[in-house]
């Protein structure tokens, strides 16, 4: 088992600090560190990468300077989900960039419009009582550097507002959700995704890492619990959620999904996730960088590993901002909590 890192925990490795470290001791240590954790290692040819990433470096005088090299090793070990960005202002130094050679199995096409729309900041957290007493939760994606305990208690307050609305069924809008803090999002809702084991992190051949776990109403991953919320609402037995998800729904959005697959009541429509379910570090390198790549894939609580995305129990194409009356994703979502047993 790896000695994997969250990415949004943000549980963070320094080294000794330094005012400005020269971009060659940045790149060795982050190149040490990808070949210490990366899911891909074992398929890399280290030596040949190492040439490759360093050819990019020759001439770097200061840390944005070995962009090149960040993403030839980023494209070296084939992981579209690694990032390396700045540690002060978290913008981004390099991506994969690679595409034209992924040979990724999902090779839906984005539509950028729409793609900009859900990352846009104006995009927030929605919730509402449906008829039929059901609950609708939208969980957008979320910053990376916000309060968790603040963001955990607003969605966490949604829920415990809705249930004593006497809402019984539920409908968790993930579609709109582009990764970030899974934090406040599994905590948020962590009384109805419900107690114990609800996923795991594995390796490429299905060797479990660790365990994501609900307990008393906490989100805990890996071991590390973010935000302390009081066990409220409890539920007797689990309500039936119907989770909706969209070929935009990535990274944390994806972990979420997983960890509702497999739940008792709970069924999934929509479209398969967008293919992003690996964890990602987070390792502060010497406080200039941080460097996020992928370190395991995403299993839910029956054991079942999504390399690829997390797909759907009744396929709906998705539709952008539709009220809740004429979303078809909805519309079959609430036939389903309806139906009666």
């Amino acid at each position: 088992m790896r000695n994997a890192i969250p990415i949004f925990i943000l549980i963070l490795f320094k080294s000794v600090g330094f005012a400005q470290t020269e971009p060659k001791v940045i790149l060795d240590k982050t190149f040490d560190r990808a070949k210490q954790i990366s899911l891909y290692s074992a398929r890399v040819d280290w030596e040949t990468l190492r040439r490759q990433v360093y050819a990019k470096a020759e001439n770097a005088k200061t840390i944005r300077d070995l962009k090149p090299a960040f993403e030839a090793l980023l494209n070296g070990l084939r992981d579209h989900h690694g990032r390396i960005t700045d540690a002060r202002s978290f913008a981004d130094i390099a991506n994969f960039t690679d595409w034209a050679n992924l040979n990724h199995p999902d090779q839906r096409p984005r539509d950028p419009k729409i793609h900009a729309l859900i990352n846009d900041s104006s995009n927030q957290f929605a919730y509402k009582r449906l008829d039929g007493n059901i609950g609708y939760l939208k969980i957008v994606g979320i910053a990376p550097n916000i309060d968790i305990q603040k963001e955990s208690e607003r969605i966490r307050r949604a829920v415990i507002e809705l249930s004593a609305a006497k809402v019984d069924k539920w409908i968790i809008d993930l579609r709109y959700n582009s990764g970030g803090n899974m934090n406040p999002m599994m905590a948020g809702i962590g009384p109805l995704v419900g107690e114990g084991k609800v996923g795991d992190l594995v390796d490429l051949k299905g060797t479990r890492q660790f365990d994501w776990v609900i307990r008393n109403g906490n989100f805990i991953y890996g071991g590390s619990q973010a935000a302390n919320l009081p066990y409220e609402p409890k539920f007797r037995k689990l309500p039936k959620i119907a989770v909706l998800t969209s070929r935009y729904t990535v990274s944390s959005g994806e972990i979420v999904a997983t960890a509702l697959k497999g739940r008792p009541n709970a069924r999934s429509f929509g479209e398969a996730t967008g293919s992003y379910t690996t964890n990602n570090s987070w390792d502060i390198i010497d406080g200039e960088v941080v460097v996020a790549i992928s370190t395991g894939v995403f299993a839910d609580r029956t054991g079942t590993g999504y390399p690829i995305n997390i797909p759907v129990d009744e396929a709906v194409p998705f539709e952008i901002n539709k009220a809740p009356g004429e979303d078809k994703c909805i519309i079959a979502a609430r036939r389903w909590l309806l139906q009666k047993k």
